[in-house]
């Protein structure tokens, strides 16, 4: 017992004779993984070191706490400090000099190693990961597979899994998780698509676990402790040959691509709507922007929307995108070429889009031309018009007056009728017209109509009239008529 009391005395003097300071440094960490370290340092005026680089790694301040004691009249402070760094070699942990009261203290160096993380050998745990594919190509698809075995005996207080880093890969988590049993083990799955970005032999890194549970032996023998253990389970590596894609392809799946257009003959200065079309399965992420190249042709295009789900096993996608074209004369639209990697096929294919011809008229042109057409089509030869003047009698001359004052009333009503209609809807005027009807400038125009852009053609192609005229004042007669028979979408409400 003497002895017992000897140690345990031993250990607290050791203890206080330190206190002031207390740096808590792991001897060694794993390699792409932060390395964490604590100061305590206890006192009532405290100069700490400043802390940016160590052996040429950034030190970054996690975090940073200070409380203050006050026993027998005496204040000591109490700062703690964790900071983080990372390396991807061993380093030396440098010495550091505290000012505490007017005393100055110094750690010593030390050595720490960095290691490669390995499969944790467990009695309760084990983590594992694996994949459907061994041999694939750059941007191909692939499923990982996290599976975790813990016995349903142990007491486990929490689990969680760590942030991948599936460095050299694009990742995304799948909606896929499962629970059974296998024995005595209780076993989860989740699993995650991962598409290669590089060629050669790449590795996957181990995965991580932080666990938490109770140590039944650290309750019977440790003084100070809830019992409570706090675990890090890593799983196996993978190694993948990663094959490269054909000469200046990018893509590898099955893909289909398709246009369409809503009018192949327009005024000039109208525009039209250019639609596109990518669908099937494949790497549909790394589809590049997609550019429309017409001479003489003014072109507006939105964003590509891309909509992408993994089913079946297969990793499905759409891509779209709109553009609105003005043509300054007729033209062509061009096909759109899309060339991938077919690997079942062992081979590149290449398709293309419709193409499509734009005639493009004047308004009087084609005025005259739906009169020909109309002429055309009735067929009716012209009829001479021959005017008879005939004698009228008094009773004719009666119904006629007659017929004329009731004629005069229904006209004189009518006029009253339409200027209380138009009474009417200059009160419920659209906010939209009286906007435009308070706009002065070309920019107070531009400013309130912009954001309407592709909502209609006919106001697509007012809006780009204002940018090239001075003269706004028969532009908003325009535009005030055709926003009276349009709404904001566009849909025409009366003609």
């Amino acid at each position: 017992m003497k002895i017992i009391r000897f140690l345990i005395l031993s250990i607290l003097f050791t203890f206080s004779l330190f206190a002031n300071v207390q740096i808590n440094a792991p001897q060694s960490f794993i390699k792409e993984e932060p390395y964490l370290f604590t100061i305590e340092v206890s006192g009532d005026n405290i100069k700490f070191p400043r802390i940016t680089h160590i052996d040429g790694n950034v030190v970054q301040e996690v975090s940073s706490s200070t409380s203050t004691n006050i026993i027998n009249s005496t204040i000591t402070k109490k700062i703690k400090r964790v900071y983080s760094l990372y390396s991807a070699k061993d380093f030396i942990f440098p010495k550091l000099e505290f000012v505490i009261d007017g005393k100055t203290y110094y750690s010593q160096e030390k050595l720490i190693k960095a290691k490669t993380a390995a499969k944790t050998q467990s009695d309760i745990f084990d983590l594992s990961i694996r994949t459907n594919k061994n041999e694939l190509f750059v941007g191909e698809d692939f499923i990982l597979t996290i599976t975790l075995k813990y016995k349903r005996l142990a007491q486990i207080v929490d689990l969680n899994l760590l942030q991948p880093n599936f460095e050299n890969f694009w990742y995304k988590p799948l909606n896929d998780i499962k629970q059974y049993d296998e024995g005595e083990y209780k076993v989860q799955e989740i699993s995650f698509l991962l598409f290669a970005l590089k060629q050669g032999i790449q590795k996957v890194n181990p995965v991580a676990i932080q666990a938490q549970v109770i140590d039944p032996r650290r309750n019977s023998y440790t003084l100070f402790s809830n019992g409570i253990s706090s675990l890090k389970i890593y799983s196996n590596e993978l190694n993948l040959d990663i094959k490269p894609l054909p000469s200046n392809i990018d893509l590898i799946g099955d893909f289909e691509i398709s246009a369409s257009i809503d009018k192949t003959q327009i005024n000039k200065g109208d525009s039209l709507s250019y639609k596109l079309e990518i669908n099937g399965t494949g790497n549909f992420d790394d589809i590049k922007d997609i550019k429309l190249d017409i001479q003489n042709a003014t072109i507006y295009e939105n964003k590509p929307e891309i909509k992408t789900d993994f089913k079946d096993g297969k990793y499905y996608g759409v891509y779209n995108k709109v553009f609105s074209i003005i043509p300054n004369a007729s033209m062509t639209i061009p096909s759109v070429k899309l060339s991938y990697f077919d690997k079942k096929r062992n081979e590149v294919i290449t398709k293309s889009s419709e193409n499509f011809h734009i005639k493009v008229v004047n308004k009087n042109e084609s005025l005259k031309q739906k009169e020909t057409l109309e002429k055309k089509i009735s067929g009716e030869p012209s009829k001479q018009i021959i005017k008879v003047v005939e004698k009228s009698s008094i009773k004719d001359n009666i119904l006629y007056f007659s017929l004329g004052i009731i004629t005069m009333s229904l006209i004189l009503s009518l006029y009253f009728y339409v200027i209380k209609q138009k009474e009417n809807k200059k009160f419920n005027e659209k906010p939209l017209v009286k906007k435009v009807k308070s706009c002065n400038t070309k920019d107070e125009l531009l400013k309130t109509l912009c954001v309407y852009l592709k909502q209609d053609s006919k106001l697509d192609k007012l809006i780009f009239e204002i940018e090239t005229t001075d003269d706004i004042s028969s532009i908003k007669k325009e535009l005030i008529k055709l926003l009276k028979e349009i709404d904001i979408k566009g849909k025409v409400l009366w003609k």
